[in-house]
Order: structure tokens, then sequence, then C-alpha cells
């Protein structure tokens, strides 16, 4: 017997209500500090935001190595987002440098990336998409070389080991 007229058949509402599963956060609740170390794992300095994450133990710190397009699914739901990247602006390697991503406009050529989209570009697509946190901090730090198989230089492992220590006890 078929569906037609004055026969109704029962549906999978389950499937139209709520069909993705919900974060583990509550609902319109908002997390603290979180720290997104981004970059290249085996691309020597470029590795750095990666380094600066995983020292990290007093703060909630994710890494971002596919694409800077993920870093707006990363920072979503949290007030106070620090991003470490590396970067090239002319300096010795190992400079640190501080931007406010809500107020500075970030020179996307001076970040390192392997990707379509550097740092600075992704945060200014979030921008103009309403999607940046409420507080937005770059760190970038001063790569040296970034070529494949190059291990990190010491300059810029020192850089990561105090941008690490002055966020873990900020």
């Amino acid at each position: 017997m078929g569906a037609g007229a004055g026969h109704s058949q029962l549906r999978p509402v389950h499937l139209l209500r709520h069909p993705l599963p919900r974060p583990h956060r509550r609902e319109g609740a908002r997390m603290s500090r979180r720290v997104i170390g981004v970059g290249a794992e085996h691309r020597g300095d470029d590795a750095v935001g990666i380094e600066v994450a995983r020292r990290l133990k007093n703060v909630d710190a994710v890494t971002c190595q596919g694409g800077s397009l993920d870093l707006i699914d990363l920072w979503e739901g949290w007030c106070d987002v620090v991003i470490v990247d590396a970067m090239r602006s002319g300096a010795e390697p190992g400079t640190v440098k501080r931007f406010d991503g809500l107020g500075d406009r970030l020179p996307s050529s001076s970040f390192v990336t392997t990707h379509a989209l550097a740092t600075g570009e992704a945060i200014e697509l979030a921008r103009v998409l309403h999607r940046l946190p409420p507080r937005l901090t770059v760190i970038g730090i001063e790569a040296g070389c970034v070529d494949l198989g190059a291990p990190m230089s010491p300059q810029v492992r020192g850089a990561a080991e105090r941008v690490a220590a002055e966020i873990d006890h900020a």
C-alpha cells in the first residue's frame, strides 16, 4: 500500500531536527583563553607556533597545521585568543612582534605560509564575516630557514621558550 492522500507515514524527524552533534560546552557560554600555534611541523622555523603550543601547561593550547582558515573554527567560542605563528619581516630570526588582531591590520605577506591563506589574510576574512573573537592577539616570531626537513634554529627555539613561559605566567 503506497503513501497517498490520507495515508501519512512516519518519517525520521531526528534527521531534520539538530542533525549535527552539539559542542561539548553550554550553549552561549564562552570559554576564557585559547592559544593557537600555527605552522608546518617539518619546515624548520615555521614550526615555532606549534612548538609554543606544545610547551604550554597552564592554558588551553591547540595547533593549526592545516590551513589558516581552520583558525576561525579553532577560536569559535573563546573570549581571548592568542595566535603564535612564524613571520618574515626582515628582522633577526627569533625576534618577537605582537599585534592586536582586532585593531591592527596584519601585513599578510609577513606571515610564513605553506597554504593558500596566510594568518593575516584569514583574520581579515574572519573580520568581514564577523567571526572574530572578542580579544585577539597575534604573536609573530621571526623565522629563518623554513625548508622542508630543516631543524628549528636555536634563536627561534629560544624565542619559543620565552614566549611560552610568558603566556603560561600571564
